[in-house]
């Protein structure tokens, strides 16, 4: 008999069948053929003490801010964070679309001597810190659905002198009005920043290996949670995102 974990990865087929029937009636232009991002939940009601704290285990820094920002405007949950995803059930999300995960476990890193264990009983859970993490998750999935999603395949589709091209795929999300283009060095990655109506852009001046970022806006005015992200190089060695 599968566990309750890995029916819970077997459910994602059928969340996806679901998604593509209603896609229609939910705003977008066509089904995600792709998970944007995954909240992986583990023993979140195990506390060593009467501190309300968890972490949050992620792959995606955005999907970690977001969690950050929820836990302290609507919680309080004493939070922390882990670069935490490899040897975990989340793994499995990483390996096939990237770098999508986020969510929250018990303090430090699973640090629940019960976990997975047949002594992991209602009567050793924390049920305020449990209340407290559903609402950083709520909260956390209330803006993830509410604003557009990471953009894929952007690519530089030319690069002569210090101009450059790109172009990725166009937000299947019917909402979506604009797009926002950001580029400059590494370490400044947002200097220049223009806004752009279709799916394609020509930015100047620019050199070699200058970085740029793309999001999408909504007609609410909400900007996309992630960004595309790829690096301005040879025409020859062009870069293209997931």
């Amino acid at each position: 008999m599968a566990s309750g974990i890995f029916r819970g990865l077997i459910a994602t087929a059928a969340i996806s069948v679901t998604v593509a029937a209603v896609a229609p009636t939910a705003g977008w232009r066509r089904p995600l053929s792709r998970p944007t991002c995954a909240l992986n939940n583990d023993i979140v009601g195990w506390a060593n003490d009467q501190r309300r704290d968890n972490t949050i285990r992620y792959s995606n820094p955005r999907i970690r801010d977001i969690e950050h920002g929820a836990a302290m405007l609507f919680t309080h949950l004493i939070i922390f964070d882990a670069l935490y995803w490899k040897g975990t059930d989340a793994a499995s999300y990483y390996d096939a679309y990237g770098d999508i995960v986020g969510g929250i476990g018990s303090y430090p890193v699973l640090g629940s001597p019960h976990y997975h264990q047949a002594s992991d009983r209602l009567e050793y859970e924390n049920h305020q810190l449990i209340a407290e993490t559903s609402k950083t998750t709520v909260a956390t999935l209330m803006l993830l659905a509410s604003s557009p999603s990471r953009l894929t395949r952007l690519k530089v589709d030319s690069f002569r002198g210090t101009t450059a091209s790109l172009s990725w795929t166009a937000s299947p999300e019917a909402g979506v009005t604009s797009y926002i283009v950001g580029f400059g060095p590494a370490g400044d990655p947002s200097r220049t920043m223009i806004n752009v109506t279709q799916a394609h852009a020509t930015i100047a001046p620019v050199s070699a290996g200058m970085v740029v970022r793309v999001k999408a806006v909504n007609t609410r005015g909400l900007e996309g949670w992630d960004r595309a992200t790829t690096t301005v190089g040879e025409a020859a060695a062009m870069r293209v995102t997931q």
